[in-house]
């Protein structure tokens, strides 16, 4: 694999047959040109495989390229070697600066320095309400929001345009998520289906109050309708009665008097 225009990892797997202080020696170069580079690797605790990382391969990557792995050890040498084209295992960085702007979803160019000025896009992207994912080729640094009433996750991933047969894909980026647009009709009915009810729950208050206070009337105060129950027999309606019929005046006979000058009879 190729990153940043001259990095190169590799790995490969040790037989088992291999000895225990077997060595292995990496080289690469152009084709049918004299091997550049070469470095010896030792096998340490039982490695299985073994992995190369090389800063700086040092010729353009179009080029058809040789990587061989010699095994050493201390009776024989085994020689394997492959033949590829570098930029069909270029792996470009994550495009950057994702965002959304309006109906779009916007991001920029992998950073770093590559083989090739031109990207190819793939948007994956994910309906919230369902979970639905789907993953769609895009030319542009772009992609259109074809419906702003769902809600959506978004990743984006690059390759470079080598003009040849394939590359490989980057890494994918962070999620992004595309909120879905307010919908204003909705927007309305909801704000005056609250309004109604708020009416209509205004309308039972007042009415249940009204109810209610024909049916708790105020009762009315004896003591003010009955003088003298209260204040001289403690509420004893009895004995207020009885002593009503006691006190009642009984009209006095007359007796009739006849006078004369000086003299009463």
């Amino acid at each position: 694999m190729f990153y940043y225009y001259q990095q190169m990892t590799c790995t490969w797997g040790i037989r088992a047959q291999a000895p225990a202080d077997a060595q292995y020696c990496l080289s690469y170069g152009i084709s049918d040109v004299q091997n550049t580079q070469s470095r010896t690797i030792s096998r340490k605790n039982g490695w299985r495989n073994v992995t190369c990382h090389v800063q700086d391969v040092g010729f353009n990557l179009f080029n058809v390229m040789q990587i061989c792995v010699t095994e050493l050890g201390q009776n024989f040498s085994k020689l394997h070697c492959i033949d590829l084209t570098p930029v069909n295992y270029y792996k470009v960085s994550p495009p950057i600066n994702i965002r959304v702007k309006e109906n779009e979803v916007i991001w920029d160019e992998p950073e770093g320095n590559h083989p090739s000025h031109g990207f190819y896009y793939q948007i994956q992207v994910t309906k919230r309400s369902t979970n639905v994912m789907k993953i769609e080729n895009v030319t542009s640094n772009s992609w259109n929001i074809e419906n702003r009433k769902q809600s959506y996750s978004v990743k984006v991933r690059a390759r470079i345009n080598n003009h040849l047969d394939f590359s490989i894909w980057s890494d994918w980026t962070e999620a992004v998520i595309a909120e879905a647009e307010p919908n204003n009709f909705q927007m309305l009915i909801m704000i005056a289906v609250v309004f109604a009810f708020i009416i209509l729950m205004s309308l039972v208050i007042f009415t249940c109050r009204k109810s209610l206070d024909k049916l708790w009337q105020p009762i009315p105060d004896p003591e003010m309708k009955f003088k003298g129950l209260f204040d001289y027999h403690h509420g004893n309606f009895q004995e207020w009665i009885n002593a009503k019929s006691l006190g009642a005046k009984i009209p006095e006979e007359c007796i009739t008097v006849t006078v004369e000058d000086g003299i009463y009879a």
